[in-house]
Order: C-alpha cells, then sequence, then structure tokens
C-alpha cells in the first residue's frame, strides 16, 4: 500500500528546518544560466547520498534524478529551475548573496530546495512508491533556453514520461494560497535585439553624419503604441526595452545604437504578427530617416506556457486537500514567462503557483534588487507537490 499523503506531510514537517537551510544556502551562492555548477553539484550530491539515479552535465549543468518505485505504476516528471538573475540585491539578510551583481531574484532557489527536499522523501519510501518519479532540475530559465536542449537531450522520452510538473513561488500572492487555471497561464516570450546603423561625426556638426540615437529612440517611444495597435484591448501582449546603448564620448556622433527588449503575448497570433510589425516598423523609421535598423532575435524564445485540463483539475484537487479549499484560486493568466512551456507542449501537465508574499510590506516585484519571498510559502509548496506527485503516480 502507497504512503498516504499525511504521512508524507509528516516528513516533509520533520525537514522543515532542513528545507529552508537549503533554500538559503542557495540563495547566498546564486549562479547565472548555464553556470549553476555549484548548484548542479550540490543537487546532485544530495540526491546520490538519497539513492536516486543521477545523471548530470545535461544541457551543461542540468541535472536529472530518478526514484524507482518498487510497485507498477506511472513515470512522473517534476521541473525545478536552478539559475538567477544579473541583479544587485538590495536585501541586507544573513544569507543575502555573496556573488557580486548576481542574486535569486525569481524564486528558483525555493524551487530547487523544495525539489530536492521532495526528491530525498520519496527515496526514502521508495519501497513502497509505485511508479518513477523522475526530479528535472534545469539550467537557465531566465533566458528561456535551458529547457529545449533538455528536452532534445531526452530527458522525458529516455524515462518514458506520462506527465510533468512544477510550481512557481511568488511574491504577490499571500502564502497559503495556490492558484492552478487550465489553459494559458503565463505568455510567450521573445529576446529581441534592434540595431540602428547611421553615420558618425563631430556633435557639432550633426548635419554631416545621421545620429542613430534619436532614431533609436524614436522606435522606442513609438513600440508601445505599435503594441496598442496590434492587439485587441480585452487581449494582452507587452513589448519592453530593457536596454538601450549607444555611444563613447559626449561630443561624439555613434554609427550605432543598439536596443533590447522582450516581447510577450497570450496569443501566438498576436505573437506572430507583432514580430513580423515590428521588423517592417524599426526598418521604416529608420530608413525615413536615412539610417538603416535590424531586428534580430535572440534564441529562440518560448510559446505561451498552456495547462492541461485534467492535470490541472488534480493539482487543484490535491491542493484543496492541502489546504483551505477556498485558498486555491485560478488566479489570471500573466505576461511573464517560462520555458517550461516547452515541456507541457511535449506532456501534458500542470505549471501552478504558490504564494510566498513576504510580511510587513508591499509585495516585491519578480527580477528587481529588493524581491522576497516568504519562507512559509516553501512548506506549502512542497505539501502541494507531494499530493500532486503521490497522486500522478498512482494514477
Amino acid at each position: 500500500m502507497v504512503h498516504s499523503v499525511p504521512e508524507v506531510r509528516d516528513d516533509l514537517l520533520r525537514r522543515g528546518d532542513d528545507l529552508i537551510a537549503l533554500r538559503r544556502d542557495l540563495h547566498r551562492h546564486p549562479e547565472l544560466g548555464f553556470a549553476e555548477r555549484r548548484t548542479a553539484g550540490l543537487v546532485a550530491e544530495r540526491l546520490h547520498r538519497a539513492g536516486l539515479e543521477v545523471t548530470t552535465g545535461i544541457a551543461g549543468t542540468g541535472v536529472v534524478g530518478v526514484v524507482r518505485g518498487d510497485r507498477p505504476g506511472r513515470t512522473i516528471a517534476w521541473r525545478a529551475d536552478m539559475d538567477a538573475l544579473p541583479l544587485h540585491e538590495a536585501i541586507d539578510s544573513p544569507f543575502r548573496s555573496a556573488t557580486p551583481e548576481v542574486m535569486h531574484a525569481c524564486g528558483h532557489d525555493g524551487h530547487t530546495a523544495i525539489a530536492v527536499i521532495l526528491a530525498e522523501v520519496l527515496a526514502a519510501q521508495r519501497a513502497r512508491l509505485p511508479g518513477n518519479a523522475v526530479f528535472v532540475f534545469q539550467p537557465a530559465e531566465e533566458v528561456l533556453s535551458g529547457a529545449r536542449p533538455m528536452i532534445e537531450a531526452g530527458v522525458l522520452d529516455h524515462h518514458r514520461v506520462d506527465e510533468v510538473y512544477g510550481l512557481h513561488l511568488t511574491s504577490r500572492t499571500p502564502v497559503g494560497v495556490v492558484e492552478a487555471r487550465s489553459g494559458i497561464n503565463m505568455a510567450s516570450a521573445d529576446f529581441l535585439e534592434i540595431e540602428v546603423i547611421g553615420s558618425g561625426g563631430h556633435g557639432a556638426y550633426p548635419h554631416l553624419s545621421v545620429d542613430p540615437i534619436p532614431i533609436a529612440a524614436q522606435i522606442l517611444l513609438g513600440l508601445s503604441q505599435l503594441v496598442a495597435g496590434t492587439v485587441p484591448a480585452l487581449r494582452s501582449a507587452v513589448l519592453t526595452i530593457g536596454q538601450f546603448s549607444a555611444g563613447t564620448a559626449h561630443n561624439i556622433i555613434p554609427e550605432r545604437a543598439l536596443l533590447k527588449g522582450s516581447l510577450r503575448a497570450l496569443s501566438s497570433r498576436d505573437r506572430r504578427e507583432l514580430l513580423e510589425r515590428v521588423g517592417a516598423y524599426v526598418q521604416g523609421i529608420a530608413a525615413a530617416q536615412r539610417a538603416r535598423a535590424t531586428l534580430q532575435l535572440l534564441g529562440a524564445g518560448c510559446p505561451a506556457v498552456v495547462n492541461h485540463e485534467a492535470q490541472t483539475a488534480l493539482v487543484c484537487g490535491c491542493a484543496r486537500s492541502e489546504l483551505d479549499p477556498a485558498a486555491v484560486v485560478p488566479g489570471e493568466p500573466v505576461l511573464a514567462s517560462d520555458d517550461m512551456s516547452l515541456f507541457l507542449e511535449q506532456r501534458p501537465g500542470c505549471y501552478f503557483r504558490v504564494g510566498a508574499a513576504p510580511d510587513g510590506r508591499p509585495p516585491p516585484p519578480h527580477h528587481s534588487p529588493d524581491f522576497e519571498i516568504h519562507e512559509g510559502g516553501l512548506a506549502v509548496g512542497a505539501r502541494v507537490a507531494a499530493a500532486v506527485l503521490l497522486s500522478a503516480l498512482q494514477g
């Protein structure tokens, strides 16, 4: 007979301090995408000690650990992301980032800690566990580049995975609340680089040059109107420019200006149309002012996160069994993106959100220097994750 969820919950409760300690260790030692060497090593070491079958070096720094139950059952994957962001942490705490200009500003330290502890708990119960639990620790989610090579390396096919699940801690939702909705849950994303090429010269003689800076500025200001004029008001898309760079000195008109940003949309049709129109727009604005402009996509991007109906119903049922049923809500689709979408294109599953809003101040946005989570959300996430995995393994 399989362990009941209450028994698993008790085991997780005993590991609560370890869960927080692991998250804090990961938070203090953040690593950027495809450079998660310490993180991957720590994950692999703990999985090895717990007796999992461990494979490392997938897509560079990815790790997969498999718990093989002694009873027949299904094969279910749980995905966690490991990478951090290029930010200087503003929060002062005993476990603040010790790596200059790198911090966990999106909760991936918590995702990794939850998955490690859950893998250890299930491994200790393998004699009564049905099927196989496959724990996928993915690099480079923040740059939307880690899921695709892990899938191409066969992490789903080699283990004959039936379904895939994962969670995302959110600083915008109170602790104890779980958000899960079927259908579109998060936006697609494409990273853009727009280069405007003019001709350089002396700052005193702009008529003898083609200054790319005001042209790039005009492109930047017009992009928001382009989005509003393309996507109906009842649908959502956003184009954000996060970098604008040009020039080397105050009195030199540069030859080039560079814009870098991201385009996100909930509709695949809107995504395609916007990419086409942005390319035509930047070329047209530049050509009208005797310059050239190019639009380049950085990487392959990712589609929208689309949760499957039956698997979302399973997550909601498990969450209601673990929490106050009123605390399990659909939530709204968000324009943030996650390459978990690629796993959900390959297998049915659900990616749900777990509240971790800090106490005593307005919820900090993800990807900000003052990002912080309430560690009470870790235990909630671990309990719901355990219930989801056990239920899915039993079918």
